[in-house]
């Protein structure tokens, strides 16, 4: 957004935030807990609001969606990205996602105030998940675990891309209004992965086999212990859900996949996979 002449960005940041910004970019500073009153005083004047607030913080997105409404701003994008949250098939596995379809329904419900929404989901972050572990790839060690046969398609996106989209949509404010879109970098199966991975890193990685119902049970078990296992029962779910054959993980099956209506850049997961390794 930042690199696009026709937007003027600022940023919203909680007070006990350490991110920082380039000095060029104004950022409102504001209370842990988003008062509405001081969103009131942030979003007034702003055209467009992209919610980035973690999974779990509904009541902080309904207080903006309602501040969003009454300031005059015209598209509200709620924090979607990752699985697509429209998809009982991809939901049903994952009750933490839950919330983000109650989301789209608040949005859906407020539309007659005035303020459009679109939600982005995008598989995935393909990049950052070498840096997370989360997809099964171990750069470090060159270690892959493969699930299932390792031939499901899923799609999943590079994060700039995931900002291209962001600002490609709102460069289309008709065509994307009160939608809910999907995107991707590309829909490959975790043995094209791990190919492209052996190819770029010159070396065989050692391979370990799952079962996605495997992680899908051990990852309900361990959200029912809570404390520390919970987060590692989420990654199991979600590794379930995107490796499974019929969790609704391919975006180009469904009628909003959106590439072609945004306009995304083509690219494949060898030329990815070579920047990844390189870098």
């Amino acid at each position: 957004l930042d690199k696009d002449a026709q937007f003027t960005v600022s940023v919203l940041s909680r007070q006990s935030s350490n991110s920082t910004f380039p000095s060029h970019i104004k950022v409102h500073t504001i209370s842990d807990n988003y008062p509405a009153e001081e969103l009131a005083e942030v979003f007034k004047g702003q055209d467009a609001i992209v919610s980035t607030v973690s999974i779990g913080s509904n009541d902080v997105q309904k207080t903006m969606i309602d501040v969003a409404a009454k300031a005059g701003v015209k598209r509200f994008m709620p924090a979607e990205y990752g699985t697509n949250g429209k998809d009982p098939r991809s939901t049903r596995l994952l009750p933490m996602f839950k919330g983000k379809a109650e989301i789209i329904e608040y949005l859906e419900a407020q539309q007659s105030e005035g303020v459009s929404w679109t939600a982005l989901a995008t598989g995935p972050f393909f990049d950052w998940s070498f840096k997370s572990g989360v997809l099964g790839f171990d750069l470090a060690s060159q270690k892959a675990t493969i699930y299932d046969t390792g031939n499901s398609r899923w799609s999943t996106t590079t994060l700039p891309t995931i900002g291209t989209a962001v600002a490609r949509i709102l460069h289309k404010p008709e065509e994307t209004a009160n939608k809910y879109l999907l995107v991707s970098s590309f829909t490959p199966s975790q043995n094209e992965v791990l190919a492209a991975l052996e190819k770029h890193s010159e070396k065989k990685w050692h391979v370990e086999h799952r079962t996605t119902e495997e992680a899908a049970k051990t990852g309900k078990e361990k959200l029912g212990l809570g404390g520390a296992d919970y987060y590692s029962g989420m990654l199991d779910l979600l590794v379930a859900t995107i490796f499974a054959e019929d969790r609704g993980s391919n975006f180009e099956e469904s009628e909003q996949w959106a590439n072609h209506l945004l306009g995304l850049p083509e690219e494949t997961v060898d030329e990815v996979v070579a920047r990844i390794v390189k870098a």
